[in-house]
């Protein structure tokens, strides 16, 4: 009762365009009601948080605790949330099924006609930490689809953390999926600490940076290994929608 007051009382300062600088935590009078400081998005954050809410981009279990370091399985269901609103998907479960019948999966194989959604919440797929059907839902999806790996010896690791480079990778698979491919400019002349950039992440961290949709420091710093929060997760995916040349907005998202 208390997390979903939060809930409530967190939209409302957001829709209602209460500033977050001004937001306390407060409390009634039978304990109830508990506005939390991470409840609401940093000063910076918040106008672009809004908007994400606004648009539909937001699971809504996920609107709170903006500033906490955003979990393996929360960005799942924020990609995979993302994907569905590009293709116009209010019902995550009716996108799921819908897409994977009419595309191929992480080899390039069809997946084929069923309900997708319900299998993939079900015993399918390589991961065994995934015990909640819902997180094996967001997390089949997202493995199936390429978007996001596994750990290694059937661990997907739902509670675990991501960098910074991890996110930029999963931003542009993801990306790829409705927009195709994006090539972004020379990373060296984009991040100053480029070379602290893994191998496998250096095409897609430049190409979030060359898209504006994840910045660098004030010192011209990418911080490849830097924590990555749930209201930066719901920034970046914003501005891919605003910033990358295909995108729900522009019109121009290819049909299912």
């Amino acid at each position: 009762m208390k997390r979903l007051t939060a809930l409530l009382l967190s939209l409302v300062l957001l829709l209602t365009g209460v500033p977050a600088a001004s937001a306390v935590s407060e409390s009634s009078a039978d304990g109830t009601a508990v506005i939390l400081p991470e409840d609401v998005p940093s000063p910076w954050a918040y106008e672009e948080v809004k908007q994400a809410i606004v648009l539909g981009m937001v699971p809504s279990s996920l609107q709170n605790h903006w500033r906490f370091p955003v979990t393996r399985v929360e960005f799942a269901q924020m990609v995979v949330r993302f994907l569905g609103f590009q293709y116009g998907y209010a019902k995550d479960s009716s996108f799921v099924s819908d897409y994977c019948a009419q595309t191929a999966d992480r080899e390039g194989n069809p997946f084929g006609p069923g309900s997708w959604w319900n299998v993939f919440c079900g015993a399918y797929g390589p991961f065994t930490d995934l015990h909640l059907p819902e997180d094996r839902g967001y997390g089949n999806t997202a493995y199936s689809l390429g978007i996001m790996d596994g750990r290694g010896g059937g661990i997907f690791d739902p509670k675990g953390l991501l960098t910074r480079q991890e996110a930029a990778c999963i931003l542009m698979r993801c990306y790829r999926r409705y927009g195709g491919e994006y090539t972004g400019g020379e990373l060296s002349s984009l991040a100053l600490d480029w070379e602290e950039v893994a191998g496998w992440a250096g095409e897609d961290v430049a190409a979030v940076l060359d898209l504006k949709v994840m910045n660098g420091t004030a010192a011209g710093h990418f911080d490849p290994l830097g924590t990555y929060t749930r209201e930066q997760a719901v920034l970046t995916l914003l501005r891919l929608y605003a910033n990358a040349p295909v995108s729900r907005g522009k019109g121009n998202i290819p049909k299912v």
